[in-house]
This record gives structure tokens, sequence and C-alpha cells, in this order.
């Protein structure tokens, strides 16, 4: 990997991670006070930014699985990738549309549906429980696929783990609590459902630009330049009449003639005899 895309992955994550922070920040300082505003609630920009991170990390993944076509992946390691964009842009259209915050307050709270024994969840508010769990059954096919790549691997499992707080937080019911103290948890849950969603733009981001480095140094051509040395030639160059019976014909050369030694010095400097010779 050259040390320009070195640098490119380097910025590209520390980017995404100035950003999730310095969102939320701006957010809370436009309102401020009522700094919870436009980051707790639904269909806000902070919703706004975290569905851009979302789908750029589905593009990404779907990248990954162009290029490793090109890279001749099996079918299965591009799968994997496919899946995850799948699942990415199903998270995405779930925060710009709301769906499961419509399906719990529509169909599910009303009816009181919830999980027996799961006492601090509210009322129809398990959806994105199942939503972990489906993430932690497939996560190991993700860890795999990325596992070429450190880098990428070990942002992607602090995204995991960062988003498995979130959901944690999201999942306790907000009867329980006073209402300043709700609204510095959802504002803390959705802060960090923008950090884990930075992380896995990240680790996508990082591992297509990988991708891409290698894909450019497996390309006919790409590896280095060897400079071939010319031979070297004879700085005087060569008389005209150089050859036999020239003026840089050595004296043993005549003596071999079958002419014999007996033609005079003249003779033998005269430019016909050169020729005729």
């Amino acid at each position: 990997m050259t040390p320009s895309l070195t640098k490119a992955r380097f910025r590209l994550v520390v980017a995404l991670l100035a950003l999730s922070v310095l969102v939320p920040a701006v957010l809370a300082a436009a309102q401020y006070p009522r700094y919870w505003v436009w980051i707790a609630p639904e269909l806000t920009p902070m919703t706004w930014i975290q569905t851009v991170f979302l789908v750029l990390a589905a593009s990404a993944s779907a990248l990954a699985a162009v290029v490793g076509r090109l890279r001749g992946w099996s079918r299965g390691a591009r799968l994997v990738h496919w899946l995850l964009a799948a699942g990415m842009v199903y998270l995405a259209l779930d925060d710009r549309f709301a769906v499961h915050e419509r399906i719990r307050d529509r169909v599910l709270a009303p009816r009181d549906i919830r999980i027996p024994g799961l006492s601090w969840l509210a009322p129809g508010d398990f959806q994105m429980l199942f939503v972990a769990i489906a993430g932690l059954v497939f996560l190991p096919f993700v860890l795999r696929a990325l596992r070429a790549d450190k880098t990428a691997l070990v942002l992607f499992c602090l995204g995991a783990l960062t988003a498995a707080i979130a959901i944690g937080m999201d999942t306790i019911d907000p009867a329980t609590m006073p209402m300043t103290v709700e609204r510095l948890e959802q504002t803390i849950e959705e802060c960090l459902e923008l950090v884990a969603d930075a992380l896995f733009l990240a680790a996508l981001g990082v591992r297509v630009l990988g991708l891409i480095g290698e894909l450019a140094d497996s390309a006919p051509g790409s590896g280095p330049t060897r400079t071939v040395a010319e031979p070297t030639r004879a700085s005087t160059p060569a008389s005209p009449t150089s050859g036999p019976g020239s003026l840089d014909t050595p004296a043993s050369a005549l003596d071999a003639d079958p002419a014999g030694p007996s033609r005079s010095a003249e003779t033998a400097e005269s430019p016909d005899f050169a020729i005729a010779r």
C-alpha cells in the first residue's frame, strides 16, 4: 500500500470521528438551553446525518463487493458485503422514516404487546432488540470478510460495540425516568448511534480504499520501473576506413596478405588501396 493511500485512510477515519462529535455539539449549541430538540426526537437534523452515514456505509459495502468480483472473490464472500449493504439501507430507512417507532406507537404499544420477563422494555419497544440479535448472528460473517484488513476489522468491532450500547439505552422504558433524565438519556443514545454509524462507515471506507490499492498494485505494468543501462560505447568514433588494410590495421595483418610484404608503405597508406582490399 502506498504512503498516500495510507494517509487517505487515516484522514478518512479522523474526519468521520470528528464529524460524529462536532455535529451533535453544533446541534446542541444551536438550540441551547433546549439542547435535545435537534438531537433526541425522531425526524430531526441529527436523524438526517445518521441516515447519510448509513447510506454511505451501504454504498461502500456494495463497492467492496464489486471490487471483490474484479479480484476474483467467491460468491459467498461477495454476498456478505451485499447483505451488509442491504442491512445498512434498512437502518437508514428506519432512521429516516421512523419505521419501528411508528409500528410501536400505532400497533404494538396500544395493545400492550411486550416480551414477558423483560420489565424494563416499554410496550412494543422490543423491535430493535431483535435487530440487535440479527446483527450479532451476522457479525461473525462480517468480521471474517474484514479480517484481511486489521484497521477495518477494529473499526467495525468498535462500531458494533457502540451500536449495542445505543440499542440497550434505546430499549429502556422512558416512563421509568424523570423528564430531564429522559432527555439526557435519549440525547446520549442518539450521539452514540451517530458514533457507531461513523465507525461503520470508516471501517467500510478504509476497506474499499485498501482494495482499490491492492487492485492497482496487481494491475499489469504497476511494478517498479527498472532502468536498463545502455552498453558503453567508445568515445572515439570508428574510422570510416577501418577494416583490413586501413590505417588502423596492425602490421601482422598486412604480413598475412597473400601479396606479401613487398608493397611499399605509401601504397599501404593509399585510400585507393584500402578500398580495393
